[in-house]
């Protein structure tokens, strides 16, 4: 069984999305592909990308105390971050805000239709996460192959069909809903709406690492019984 898990929304429980994948995976659910979008597109690069905890932690903590997201994503190159070996594969999703084309980062899928273009991950690493977490904190839209990008959730929601592209047999969102701004609040309604076609949806209103955890934990029965 192969099994994708999707990430989206900017509420604080975000920042802690990479303690949703690590509960899943220790509770024997192996995730075959990420695909990822909004804030919780940062915590899921690292975690994909196979750091340990206890320096995604380090990184996010980097990232969160900058004065503005664009100056996070800058320290995060710094340390080095953005490269790094692969642990599993991963799809950042980003919407281009004046035509709606969906443009999606990743190195293993391939499309180049009039509204769907898909590039390389792998050397565009701080373009992808610059658009996908826009408009959080203010960021404006990420310019890139003459196109303005921002979270696709935004505008389509839920970024599951990466992982359909990609052969995916079972599909679990999960939405990291919070923030009173009208960009986030629509940018939740639309994911929760788009994410019911998955196998099984969660949203997760956490606002520490411990509360993400133990939801993912509370999850694992259901998941067990939906997508095994």
């Amino acid at each position: 069984m192969k099994l994708g898990v999707t990430f989206s929304g900017s509420g604080e429980s975000a920042l802690y999305a990479y303690w949703f994948a690590e509960e899943l995976e220790r509770g024997s659910l192996k995730i075959g592909m990420l695909s990822a979008t909004s804030l919780a597109a940062v915590p899921a690069f690292l975690w994909a990308r196979g750091y340990d905890l206890v320096k995604i932690q380090q990184m996010m903590e980097a990232f969160t105390h900058a004065r503005t997201p664009q100056t996070g994503l800058r320290r995060l190159e710094q340390m080095g971050a953005l490269k790094g070996a692969r642990r599993i594969p991963l799809a950042l999703s980003s919407v281009d805000v004046e035509t709606g084309v969906t443009a999606i980062f990743c190195d293993s899928l391939r499309s180049d239709a009039w509204n769907l273009k898909v590039y390389p991950l792998l050397g565009n690493e701080r373009a992808a996460l610059s658009a996908a977490i826009c408009p959080y904190g203010e960021s404006r839209p990420q310019r890139w192959e003459g196109m303005g990008l921002c979270d696709f959730a935004a505008r389509y929601g839920c970024p599951y069909f990466p992982l359909r592209m990609a052969g995916m047999e079972k599909l679990l969102a999960v939405s990291f809903v919070g923030g009173g701004r009208p960009a986030q609040i629509a940018a939740d309604s639309i994911a929760s709406l788009t994410a019911k076609n998955a196998d099984l949806f969660c949203r997760v209103e956490e606002t520490s690492s411990q509360g993400v955890r133990a939801m993912a934990q509370n999850l694992l029965p259901e998941c067990y019984e939906k997508l095994v």
